[in-house]
């Protein structure tokens, strides 16, 4: 029997990025964070492992199976985190718990599930979000639920749906209906799959009040965009306060999101109880044309840092940064992954005012390579046409001379004191030129 040698070689889910592939990851990251931090959201990090118990304690069966564990040296079961959720709430009610609300936190970072790896998600993958602690009013939902679909505009994703539900409408259906725990579970799993066999099933093998029949037959049926229509029939299926007192909510969020002027993008699905162990409130999801799977979720978790301090209600939202990106590129043909490409590239034969041009065009904006080999004329032409550079600056000449790139073939000038200015200007008009037709092509 032979074993193959896994030096050289990554796990099963994880992946290596590089060139433009990683550079397009940390500019997605960055206009995310930019996004968040303009709405009042302050930077959080949190370890990328804890205690076990810290995770499975306080996520469903799934997310428990799913934790990547390993053991600390002290014999301490400790497991790399699967959301950022868990964590944050255990630093606000820890340490926390006296600071003013709401909290506002936005992060990015890797998390980990230990999954078999499929479309849209590795066994690490990133993601970039916020929490809001500490206000159960509806605005806060609602502002979540705004940033959300203002981040995503930030990215340059312009289809999109924000489909929203509210855990508490199908919570207290179930109070209602009085199941055993067997009968819980099956109706769960029913609805949670969407499928209607199983809830006609269940329906025909469960006796039922017809009035609770009717309610649960319904459910599936309350999703849609028309969403005073949806409001008015849920309303009318109603069987105790936990069911209203959803409604009431999802009405008064509805109000503030047409107010800022998010209410278009949303759906409404009551039969959405997606729960990752914690949420209490509304949940959603946001979906992408051609994607078939969420890009972005979250929702209201008003008990999850009760467990570890004082209770604080709570909302978030988490945004996937590779499905975010491949939503984004979705259509389009991407191109094949290459360094970040210069403006331009500069062979100083070591002169000091070769090096203050350097670091002048650097200051103005522009991406500057030193050419390492010292090499001219046409060899220099041809190193920085290969990275992509617009122009090449050959400083070993008399005098230095500038050659334009962008043409059929290098076009020479002289550099002078007086015509350099003239030349930062041109690269930078070039460069911004070129970036917001990019822009355009990605928006197309």
């Amino acid at each position: 029997m032979t074993t193959r040698s896994s030096a050289g070689q990554v796990p099963t889910g994880v992946a290596d990025y590089f060139w433009g592939e990683a550079y397009a990851r940390r500019r997605l990251e960055a206009t995310l964070l930019g996004a968040f931090r303009q709405w009042g959201y302050g930077d959080v990090v949190t370890p990328a492992f804890e205690y076990a118990d810290t995770l499975s304690a306080r996520g469903n069966r799934e997310l428990q199976s799913e934790l990547c564990r390993f053991l600390d040296r002290d014999g301490s079961m400790l497991a790399l985190r699967a959301d950022m959720t868990i964590p944050v709430a255990r630093l606000v009610g820890t340490r926390l718990h006296d600071a003013p609300t709401p909290q506002r936190f936005c992060y990015s970072g890797s998390v980990f599930r230990d999954v078999e790896p499929r479309a849209g998600q590795q066994r690490e993958f990133w993601q970039a979000g916020v929490e809001l602690l500490g206000s159960a009013a509806p605005e806060a939902d609602a502002e979540v639920l705004a940033l959300t679909a203002h981040a995503l505009h930030a990215v340059g994703i312009e289809q999109f749906r924000l489909v929203l539900g509210q855990m508490q409408y199908f919570d207290g259906l179930l109070q209602a209906l009085q199941l055993t725990p067997e009968a819980q579970v099956r109706l769960t799993q029913a609805i949670d799959r969407n499928s209607e066999p199983e809830l006609d099933a269940f329906l025909s093998e469960t006796p039922l009040p017809r009035r609770q029949q009717r309610a649960l037959a319904e459910l599936p049926r309350l999703g849609g965009a028309d969403i005073d229509d949806i409001l008015y029939r849920a309303e009318r299926l109603v069987l105790n306060r936990t069911m209203q007192s959803a409604i009431v909510n999802l009405r008064a969020i509805c109000e503030v999101l047409a107010a800022c002027g998010v209410l278009e993008r949303v759906t409404l699905d009551l039969s959405e109880i997606h729960n990752l162990g914690y949420y209490t409130g509304i949940t959603f999801e946001v979906l992408a044309p051609g994607v078939g799977f969420r890009i972005a979720s979250g929702g209201r978790y008003d008990n999850l840092i009760g467990t570890f301090g004082a209770p604080l209600p709570a909302v978030g939202a988490a945004l996937g940064l590779e499905r975010v990106l491949l939503a984004w590129r979705l259509g389009a043909t991407a191109p094949p992954p290459r360094p970040l490409a210069p403006d331009l590239v500069v062979a100083t034969e070591n002169h000091p005012a070769a090096f203050e041009f350097v670091e002048r065009a650097r200051r103005a904006g522009l991406v500057v390579v030193l050419d390492l080999e010292q090499r001219s004329d046409a060899a220099l032409c041809a190193y920085a046409g290969v990275v992509g550079a617009r122009a090449a600056l050959d400083w070993g000449a008399a005098p230095p001379t500038i050659f334009d790139l962008t043409g059929a073939a290098p076009v020479a000038d002289v550099l002078t004191t007086q015509t350099a200015p003239a030349l930062l200007a041109s690269l930078l008009e070039s460069k911004e030129r070129s970036q917001v037709l990019a822009g355009k092509e990605a928006r197309s």
